[in-house]
Order: structure tokens, then sequence, then C-alpha cells
């Protein structure tokens, strides 16, 4: 039986920004990348009406990748942007087509201010994991580097392997504690 290999970053990125996050994370944990790209390209309006009914009528995305295999790898962290409230298509295509997952997930949303958490749910549903830590970043926050503390925080935990939830400390405003 071979031996998994470390740990993979794979990313989806229509507009660049998930990009710029998992690009932060490679950076900082020394993993690395894998992207998945749209056969055909989304630009402009006609590319924005493509990613609305896919959204709308669960439509599967042709997309190209060349990266290791998930399954291959210990440890997988999915970067993705959330659309119309939900894991974007070609993203979801593609754990689809690569579950079951055999080793840990991780994720990083990006949204542009909600579903954050249904994308979290989607790539669990879509690998058999929880993805352990998880993060949802505010589109905005990744362009202009506000988001660079909590990737840094993401990152560290990785190294760290801390990947229970309990273990990792999010912002009060993806997490708030109950009294």
């Amino acid at each position: 039986m071979s031996e998994k290999s470390e740990s993979l970053i794979v990313y989806y990125s229509r507009t660049g920004t998930a990009r710029q996050a998992a690009e932060t994370l490679a950076a900082s944990t020394g993993w690395g990348l894998a992207e998945i790209r749209d056969e055909k390209p989304r630009a402009g309006l006609y590319g924005d009406l493509r990613c609305v009914l896919d959204m709308l009528l669960h439509r599967t995305s042709a997309y190209r990748y060349e990266g290791p295999l998930p399954g291959d790898c210990a440890h997988v962290v999915v970067v993705a942007p959330v659309w119309l409230g939900r894991l974007a298509a070609p993203m979801r295509k593609f754990l689809l087509d690569h579950a079951p997952f055999s080793g840990s997930v991780s994720a990083v949303c990006v949204m542009a201010s909600r579903g954050g958490f249904r994308a979290e749910d989607d790539i669990a549903f879509l690998t058999g994991k929880t993805p352990a830590p998880a993060l949802v970043l505010k589109q905005r926050d990744v362009q202009s580097g506000a988001a660079a503390e909590q990737l840094a925080a993401f990152a560290a935990a990785l190294r760290r392997g801390q990947t229970t939830p309990e273990a990792i400390v999010r912002p009060a405003w993806i997490s708030p504690r109950e009294a």
C-alpha cells in the first residue's frame, strides 16, 4: 500500500478572489496548489448568466483539472467561491467526481455576503468529511487584504495539524458564543 502524499490546496476561482486566498495559504503552509478551471470561460455577462443558471437549475459544470488526485492526499484544503448562497458549480462537480475523500478536509469559502456556511455543508456532503478547520471570508475582505489575519490563523492551525473544530478560534461574527 502506498503512502499518501502530504497536503494539497485545491481551488476554483472565477474572479481571482478565491485564487488570492489559496495563494496566501500556499505561501503560509508551503503546500502545493491545484486549480480547477472552467472548460468554457465565464467572462462577461454571458458568464454571469451561466453561473446563475448552473446554480438555479442544479446543472453540472465541465471543468479541467491536472493536479494530484485528492484521494491520494492525506489532507485537502478546498478553497471556493459561493454562488447564490451555495458552493460554486465547478467545485461542486469536482468534489462529486472525486468523492469520497479518504484523508481529512478543510475549507475556505469566499462569499459576497451570505451562503458560506451552506457552502461548507455542501463540501461536507460531497466529500463525506466535515471540513475542519473551516473558514468563511467575505470577498471584499480578501480583495482588500483585511482577511490576511484570518488566513494567517487558518494557515497556522493547518501547519499545527489542528483539524478539530474546537481547536480553531473563529471571529465572533462567524461563530457567536451563546450565553
